[in-house]
């Protein structure tokens, strides 16, 4: 149990989208027109959805408004294990997401948001004959956070914004249990599941200096959220050591992450944003697991080795007319993987993303679509498993993307 209990229920907490591949398993497709302009949404045009991306923008809204969305992602992958390479089935998945904000009065605004920050899903082909298999061969975990905010705008230049996240997780992983020796063909499918919900916060400011109107800044903090799963080890009615039917529960910390963004807006028509968001992976240092009903047998202590990230974007919006509007964006994403520990469900590197779209809007109601495509770079490395270390390779990673969400005004 030890070792084998451990390594799966940490490749299973990578999060939801297989397709999305977020650095580590972090996502950030919160609307189409912030996913157009490759997240550069901090310090620019507000939107319900600036309830991901920067709450303290909510203050430039009026009365009541709402935007529904939902992303559908497709990927591919390959990885290698000693030598035996399987590619990722090519699967469909959808990240939705809800906004709601109100003005209450001229300097304070409410709002309610829905969406995923973390995420990971997918299965192999072939696995029955895989030596990877003995780390998992699918896996489907999702998160969906609730955000309640609070937006003040203390002054005509500064906007400050603070909420709460309640971040639901659920999963459920299979592996096989691997023969001692090196290579030999897994034999036995056991299956890992659980849910859980914990609780975090956020601070955000968007600054508008009155002596340099063409431009603005924007900011924000979430903090780590640690999230303690209750689930359950299924067998099929075998035994084996100590695998074995049985409840379990364990915890892990989804790390906190520090963004800012600066917009320069030359014209009317046109808005530039560049920003960068800093994820401290590193609190991602180890899986917590005891089964619930054994008090005598030992806590797990899985170590993941994540460094600390940096995520850099640009994006430009240009405004046609009053009601057309054209976007794009460019996202450099570093992957938190560290090459002495790699996993069969993360198998994708630092990541480039081009994106583009367009919106339109009338006086009540607006639509805004988006693509994106995801080029991965390949990684060479080790595992770190019970077996002891295996040499691994990632390659030929890939996504698409594609975003719609729709706005009305009350």
């Amino acid at each position: 149990m030890k070792k084998y209990l451990s390594y799966t229920l940490a490749v299973m907490l990578m999060s939801w989208s297989a397709a999305s591949y977020g650095a580590g398993f972090g996502l950030y497709e919160y609307s189409a027109r912030s996913t157009a302009m490759g997240g550069a949404t901090m310090a620019n045009k507000a939107e319900a959805a600036s309830l991901a991306a920067n709450p303290a923008l909510i203050t430039g809204l009026d009365c009541t408004q709402a935007q529904l969305g939902l992303t559908v992602v497709t990927a591919n992958a390959t990885t290698t294990v000693a030598g035996q390479s399987r590619d990722l089935k090519r699967d469909v998945w959808y990240l939705p997401n809800f906004y709601l904000t109100h003005k209450v009065s001229d300097d304070v605004s409410l709002g309610l948001g829905g969406f995923s920050r973390y995420g990971l899903g997918g299965e192999y082909k072939n696995y029955a004959s895989w030596l990877g298999s003995g780390l998992a061969y699918q896996v489907k975990l999702e998160t969906f956070s609730f955000t309640p905010t609070i937006a003040v705008k203390a002054s005509d230049e500064l906007s400050v914004a603070m909420g709460l996240e309640a971040m639901v997780i659920s999963f459920e992983q299979k592996s096989v249990l691997l023969a001692p020796a090196i290579g030999a063909v897994p034999s036995k499918q056991y299956q890992i599941s659980g849910s859980g919900i914990s609780w975090g916060g956020n601070f955000s400011l968007l600054y508008k200096p009155e002596w340099a109107e063409k431009w603005a800044l924007g900011a924000l903090y979430r903090s780590k959220v640690k999230q303690n799963l209750d689930g359950r080890i299924r067998t099929n009615g075998w035994a084996l050591g100590t695998i074995m039917d049985a409840d379990a529960k364990g915890s892990i910390a989804l790390p906190d992450s520090l963004s800012a963004g600066i917009s320069f807006r030359p014209t009317e028509k046109w808005t530039f944003e560049t920003g960068i968001v800093g994820t401290f992976w590193s609190a991602y240092d180890q899986i917590l697991i005891e089964y619930k009903d054994n008090e005598t047998a030992p806590t797990i202590h899985n170590q993941k080795k994540y460094k600390d990230t940096i995520r850099v974007n640009v994006g430009a919006e240009y405004q046609v007319n009053q009601n057309w509007a054209v976007r794009a964006g460019y996202v450099f994403d570093q992957s938190p993987v560290n090459d002495s520990a790699m996993d069969t469900l993360v198998p994708v590197d630092d990541r480039h993303i081009a994106n583009v779209g367009l919106g339109y809007q009338t006086d009540t109601w607006s639509v805004d679509a988006s693509y994106s495509h995801i080029f991965s770079t390949p990684l060479n490395g080790t595992s770190n498993t019970q077996s002891g270390s295996i040499p691994m390779r990632y390659s030929n990673g890939k996504s698409d993307m594609f975003g719609l969400t729709f706005g009305y005004k009350f």
